[in-house]
Order: structure tokens, then sequence, then C-alpha cells
């Protein structure tokens, strides 16, 4: 930027927003000694904020920029200004309470910064004030009580920084002209204030991520017709109660609704009737992580302009309702963890700008509808643990974008479709855990971008794919518990990124390949394998080899020698042991299996920590002794209903 601007001795408004200026603002500014509006918005000025600019100054405008030091002092003496914005930058130091002697300030903006301290109480004294922004900072205390009393206030964005205390109950009132308040991401608490029933000019009401708690007052959209956006996630709102939601009865009243987003608090009961009588305008419905019985309402249908839908992780049960088809615009769309069944409708194949589909953990029956080939933009799909049968279509390979797909513990049969590895984006495949059969698809192998790859515990036979050898990302690969045969392919060797391999349980033959690099760039080594066996004992007993015990006498190692093996169970840490015995294994003669299985198996565990950690490195267990020994440890395990799902991946 010319410092020759500076030259401009009788300009009053200057514009260069929303260009690529780089470097600092020339310092030669402070000679316009008329200029009355400053807009750099938006560029990729660096530096400091000149000193000295004209007292002239009615509106700065230095947002979006790479910004640096602190707000000038010289601010102090910009009687005239009346709107100040300098929201994301990397503005550092405290908020000057001398902006509370700028009396005609109207907005103030300094939103997604790096400002610490606190809120100063002077704030409160701008009488004019309707705008004030602080959002995205550091700001810790309380917010100053005078603040809640600017009558004038539209706009308040205090949210996402370590403010504490509580919002005033009377703040509907006190801030009549409220349309905007963020005020989620701090440490508030309490409960969500009555008075906000009062604010009939409010159009975006956001307290997610404040603990707070109590009911939300049943009228709380009775005069907000203005009201587009109500985000109460992250809570401790409702209580389980059958009356949560009663709330929704009043939003009716908010015509132009587009957001109503409840995620993860305590509401209770079923989604009321009334909720297919929200706005036509809805485009997102997000209330998941709560405690939502009944079936979804087939009035959620009349949403045709929809984008996000998100049931998740609540109690809902029943069918899908076919009429869901109709909501046309959805891109994501969320139902899973619930208890809903029967067969994944037809009509989800009209939903062809969905992008993200989670029908997981549920109890869907039936087999993949064909209409899903419709959906062609999909990049995420997870149909996990239900009871899903038939073939997985070979339509999958349209699904070009794909990158997540999860069908992982369902009944699905017959082979893996060739057509499987068109799917160019591929980042991670789990079929696990399936009635799987034939040989696993040599096509895999043009799935490039393959990090993760689950096959086990399905029924495929063959040998493993030479075209393994491509996926030169991958992390994770298990094959385990399958038919597979024949000679491990050497060349998985040469994937240097993997991380996680399990061949266990198959009818392979030769030499688990040792990679060159291995985790962390290294092969294994005694050293590795001594260390390992520490590790286990550790785990097994919860016991440091520095506590206390061990600093006189004997070395972990041999608290556990002397402990095998009728004295296992006393050494064995009790968090190892919280697994409580399913409804299959209620009666004693199968509790007294399981005990003894699971004696065996520590008995086991600790036998390897310590042929690993003997003293003589020649006398140490190989590492691939080692993995077999917890193979078989694994097999036993699961043998008495102990089972471990792996973490949804989403």
């Amino acid at each position: 930027m010319s410092p020759f601007l500076g030259n401009l001795s009788f300009l009053r408004s200057l514009y260069l927003q929303e260009n690529r200026f780089q470097g600092k603002i020339p310092l030669e500014l402070s000679r316009l000694f008329k200029l009355q509006l400053l807009n750099f918005s938006s560029n990729s000025l660096q530096g400091e904020i000149p000193t000295n600019l004209s007292n002239s100054l009615c509106i700065i405008f230095l947002p979006t920029n790479d910004l640096v030091g602190k707000i000038p002092a010289s601010f102090g003496s910009l009687s005239k200004l009346i709107d100040l914005r300098l929201f994301s930058n990397n503005l550092i130091g405290g908020i000057p309470p001398f902006l509370g002697n700028l009396s005609l300030l109207q907005k103030v903006d300094l939103a997604r910064n790096s400002f610490t301290g606190t809120i100063p109480y002077s704030i409160g004294r701008l009488g004019n004030l309707k705008a004030f922004g602080i959002g995205v900072n550091k700001l810790s205390g309380t917010v100053p009580p005078p603040l809640y009393n600017i009558s004038t206030l539209t706009q308040l964005i205090i949210g996402y920084n370590q403010l504490t205390g509580s919002l005033p109950q009377d703040i509907g009132l006190t801030l009549p002209n409220l349309r905007v308040i963020t005020a989620g991401g701090n440490q508030f608490w309490g409960p969500l204030p009555v008075s906000f029933c009062n604010a009939s000019r409010m159009e975006l009401l956001s307290v997610s991520r404040s603990n707070l708690s109590g009911p939300v007052p049943f009228d709380l959209g009775r005069t907000m017709k203005n009201l587009r956006m109500l985000h109460l996630s992250i809570n401790n709102l409702g209580s389980g109660d059958a009356s949560d939601l009663r709330f929704i009865d009043s939003l009716t009243n908010c015509s132009k609704l587009e957001i109503l987003a409840t995620v993860e608090n305590g509401f209770g009961g079923v989604l009321p009737t009334s909720i297919a009588n929200l706005s036509s305008h809805l485009n997102t419905l997000s209330i998941g992580l709560n405690e939502l019985v009944g079936n979804i309402p087939v009035g959620i249908s009349k949403f045709v302009n929809l984008t996000g839908l998100g049931l998740e992780l609540n109690y809902f049960s029943g069918v899908i309702p076919f009429e869901i088809g109709k909501l046309r615009n959805l891109k994501i769309l969320t139902f899973g963890a619930n208890k809903l069944s029967g067969p994944i409708p037809d009509s989800i194949g009209n939903l062809t700008q969905i992008y993200a589909l989670d029908l997981s953990d549920n109890n869907f029956s039936g087999t993949i509808p064909s209409s899903i080939e419709n959906i062609l933009g999909l990049q995420s799909l997870y149909l996990s643990n239900n009871f899903l049968t038939g073939p997985i279509p070979k339509t999958v390979g349209l699904f070009s974008t794909l990158t997540f797909m999860d069908l992982a513990h369902n009944a699905f049969i017959d082979v893996l479709p060739l057509e499987i590895g068109k799917l160019n984006n591929l980042q991670e495949l789990d079929v696990s855990e399936n009635k799987l059969s034939g040989h696993i698809p040599s096509t895999l192998g043009n799935c490039l971008k393959l990090e993760h790859l689950f096959l086990e515990g399905n029924t495929f036979q063959g040998s493993i794919p030479p075209s393994f050898s491509s996926l030169k990302g991958i992390e994770s690969l298990d094959l385990s518990r399958n038919n597979l045969s024949g000679q491990i392919p050497e060349n998985l060797a040469a994937l240097v990124l993997l991380k996680n391999l399990n061949l266990s349980f198959n009818n392979l033959v030769g030499e688990v390949p040792r990679q060159e690099y291995g985790i962390g760039g290294r092969t294994s080594t005694e050293g590795d394998v001594y260390s390992y066996g520490i590790l286990l004992l550790e785990m097994v007993t919860g016991k440091r080899p520095i506590d206390e015990l061990f600093a006189i006498k004997q070395s972990l190692h041999e608290f556990c020698k002397v402990a095998l093996p009728e004295r296992v169970m006393e050494i064995v840490d009790s968090r190892m042991l919280l697994e409580e015995p399913t409804e299959a294994e209620n009666d004693a003669q199968k509790e007294r299996a399981r005990r003894d299985k699971i004696r065996e198996c520590s008995v086991s565990l600790v036998r390897i920590g310590i042929a690993c950690s003997t003293e003589s490195p020649n006398e140490r267990m190989s590492i691939k002794d080692v993995i077999i020994g917890l193979m078989k440890i694994k097999e036993v395990f699961l043998g008495v209903g102990i089972h471990g799902r792996r973490q949804m991946r989403m």
C-alpha cells in the first residue's frame, strides 16, 4: 500500500476493502487530518495498527486482516468515533477501558482475536451502543452488569470466551431492542432467562455450550415472530420429563425460523406433534443426543427446505416414515444410535443431494434399497450394527465421491463386489462381522486413498490379493477370522504407513513381513520387547516400576512372577474387571465359567509380561510369539461374550 496516500491531505474517505494488499498500513496516513472513514477490510495487512490517526475519524474498518499488537492508546482521543471494527485479526492485550469514554460509539466489534483480561466496566457507560462484539477471544471474568442495561443494544456477541456468572433473569426486559445474542462457549451457569419470552425483536438466540440448566421457558417463542435461529445445544437443559419440549409449541409463532438446534441436553418425552407446524423455512433440525422416545413424526416431511436433519443418539423407535423422501434438499441425515426398525424405505433414494447418511446402531432389517444408487454425491455412508441382509449392491461402484463406508456388524452375504474398486476417493471401508464369502476383490488395490480396511469376521477365502501392495497410504488392515490361505505376501512390507496389521485366525503360511520403517520409523528390538513386557505388567496390575512398593526388595517383574498362577487375581487392577455379565450369563453356572475364563486370560497376560521382561535378552519372548499368545488370549476372551465394539468413526 503506497505511503504516498499520506499526501492526499483533503481526503475524507478511503475505501480499499476486499483487495490483496499486504505489508503494513503506511504510517503516513497519520497526516490525513480530515480523514473520517477508513476501510481496509478483508485484505492481508500485517503489522500493528498505526498510532496518531486522524481525530476526525468516525468509522474505522480493519477486520479480516493479519494485524498484530494492541489497540493503540491514541484511539482514546478519537472522540468522534462511531463505528470500530477490528474483528478477525491477531490482536492481543486487553480491551482498553478508554473505549467507555468515546460517548458517540454505536458499534464495537473486536471478535476473533486474542484479547485477554476482563470486559471493562466502563463499556456500560456507552449509552448509544447498538452492537458489541467480543466473541471468540480469551476474555475472562463476569460481564459488567451495566452492559445489560444499555437499552439501545441490538447485538450482543460475547460467545466463546472464558466468561463466568449467569445471564440476568431480566435481560429480555432491560434489552428490549435485542435482535442477536450469542453467549455460548463460556462458563455460564443457571437457567435460561424467562424474560427472553419478552424479546419480541429477537432474530438469533445462541447459548450453546454454556452449562445452562433447568427447563426452557414453555412460551419462549411467544413474541419472537422474527426469530431465525435458536441454538440451545450442549447444555444441561431439560430433565428427561415428558414436558421438556413443550416450548416447541410456542415456536410455531416464529414464522421465519430456519435453524433449531437442541443437541446434547437432557430433553425427554416424545417430539410434540406441533413440530410439524414450525416454519416452512426450516433448513436445520438438530435434536440428537437427548432422551427422546416415540416415533419419528410423519409431519417432518413438510419441511421441504431442510438441508440437515439429526435425530441421532436418542431412543426413537418404529420405522423411518416413507414420506422422508419428500425432503429432497437434505444434505445430512443422521438417525444413528436409536431403536429404529423395519426396512430402510425405498424413498431414501429420492434424497439425491445427501452427502452424509448415518443409519447405524439401530435394528433395521431387509436389504439396502436399490434406489440408493440415485445418491451419487454420497461421501459418508454408515449402516453398521443393524440386521441388514442380502448382497452388497454392485451399484456401490457409482459412489465415486464416497470417502467413508461402514457396513460392519450386519448379515450381508455373497461376495464383496468387484465394483468396489471404482471408489477412487475411499479412505475407510469396514465390512467386518458379516457373512461375506468368496475372494477378496483384487480391485481394492485401485482404492489408492484407502487408510483403513476392515474385512475381519467373514468367510473370505483364497489368497491376499497382491494388489494390496498398491495401498501406499494404508494404516490399518484387518483380515482376521476368515478362511484365507496361501502365502503372506512379502510386498506388504512396502506399506510403510501401516500401523495395525491383523492376519490372525486364517490358514495363511509364511512370515509376517518385517517393515523397514514400521511404527515410529524403526524396527522391533529386544529392548522394545522388554519395554512392552513392563508396560503390559503395568497395565494388568495398575502399578508402576517406580512405585514405593518396589523401592527396596523386589521389582515389578518379580512381584508378578511370585503371584503366578494362584494369586494372579489378587494383583490384577480392579479397573480391568469392570465388565458386567450379560443377561445370558446371569445363572450361577455360566457366571462361574465366565470368571474362570477371565482368570485364564489374566494369568496368560501376566505370563507374557514376565516372559518379555526377563533380565537376560536371550531368555525373552520373541515378538512373533507375543503376537501369537495375544491372539490366543483374544480368542478365549471373545469366547465368553466380553465384546468390544469398534468406536464409531464419523
